[in-house]
């Protein structure tokens, strides 16, 4: 249970009453169980709170729900970034810029979550701790499943546009509204990619067919790429829809 002041004045043993102040966690049964109460044992209570206020931030924040199981892995998290920090241990978050581009919604919210985690525990965790936890919000999200990686999703999408940016020699301007679609359609595509629901209609391939010709080769690059990388290839929708995005960014 996680509140404000539930255990005041209680003793061991003794039974509680749950209000609509308070939240409940009922763990399943078996040995995640025992993880999550050794887990629970091991973290001192402010950071347990800390990250109760934080989460609640968030989904007031994304007007969304996040799955209850944030509250374990980024106390843990955040707890490990703090014995960090007092050991001087840097680790590079590899992610941040993909996770700063792809994922700004969740990422600004995390630089509130930051400031307040800052505030709250006197501590002075760094920008990338921001990304760290905007990784945890993404993977929480109700609306994503168990298998969501917002980690390994960002990757693609850094990959998928720097094979663009290259591909087309020229600088991406990303306040623009071409480059912000086609943001959205990427984000989009990898996670239909990943998950195997990629769009199958014929239609739209057979109407664009030679219209976009340079388009049309940066579009079989990205094919290419993650044949090799993921042995696994897309639709001719899919391709379709990248050689459109790209002749808007091409055109910009």
């Amino acid at each position: 249970m996680l509140g404000k002041g539930i255990g005041y004045g209680r003793k061991a043993r003794e039974e509680l009453s749950v209000d609509e102040n308070c939240k409940t966690f009922i763990p399943v049964a078996g040995d995640r169980e025992k993880q999550i109460v050794e887990l629970l044992n091991s973290l001192p209570p402010e950071i347990m709170d800390v990250t109760h206020k934080i989460v609640d931030m968030a989904e007031r924040e994304l007007e969304t729900s996040l799955n209850k199981s944030i509250y374990f892995t980024l106390a843990d998290h955040i707890n490990f970034a703090i014995e960090r920090l007092q050991k001087k241990l840097v680790i590079t978050n590899r992610s941040l810029w993909g996770i700063k581009s792809f994922y700004s919604k969740e990422f600004a919210v995390a630089e509130k979550c930051l400031a307040c985690l800052n505030e709250t525990l006197k501590v002075n965790l760094p920008e990338e701790e921001a990304a760290n936890i905007a990784f945890h919000i993404a993977n929480a999200e109700e609306a994503h499943g168990q298998d969501y990686d917002s980690a390994r999703n960002a990757k693609l999408m850094g990959e998928i546009v720097n094979i663009v940016c290259y591909s087309l020699h020229k600088k991406l301007d990303k306040e623009s509204l071409h480059y912000n679609r086609f943001i959205t359609h990427i984000r989009f595509f990898v996670e239909r990619f990943f998950t195997n629901q990629m769009l199958t209609d014929d239609i739209l391939p057979e109407s664009i067919a030679g219209k976009y010709k340079t388009e049309e080769v940066v579009a079989e690059k990205i094919r290419q790429h993650l044949l090799n990388r993921y042995e696994k290839e897309i639709s001719e929708e899919e391709k379709a829809y990248l050689i459109i995005h790209i002749s808007r960014l091409a055109r910009s």
